[in-house]
């Protein structure tokens, strides 16, 4: 089985990963330039949008999903501390 690919739309840069890798395990092994806050899905700090491949990203929680209803957030962003990785993506970080 091959290794997820999540490319990191700003900075142009494609990562490696295992399956089910948390998102910011990822940033962190890689230096992509993504904030974390709070890490729990309260703050927003590590909003991301997600431009291909949100059928791989994990399911939306309910603490997370609470959140960014309450920023009015369209369904293609997340918050990087709440997901895992499990197939290829593309990301843009926009924080909050």
């Amino acid at each position: 089985m091959s290794k997820p690919i999540i490319h990191f739309v700003l900075e142009d840069m494609d990562v490696e990963a295992p399956v089910g890798a948390s998102f910011q395990e990822i940033v962190q092994a890689s230096e992509a330039d993504v904030t974390f806050g709070c890490r729990n899905g309260t703050c927003g700090t590590c909003r991301i949008r997600v431009e291909k491949g949100m059928e791989n990203i994990s399911s939306l929680e309910r603490e997370e999903k609470d959140f960014l209803e309450s920023i009015e957030s369209p369904s293609n962003e997340r918050l990087g501390c709440q997901i895992r990785i499990n197939g290829n993506c593309s990301i843009s970080y926009i924080g909050l």
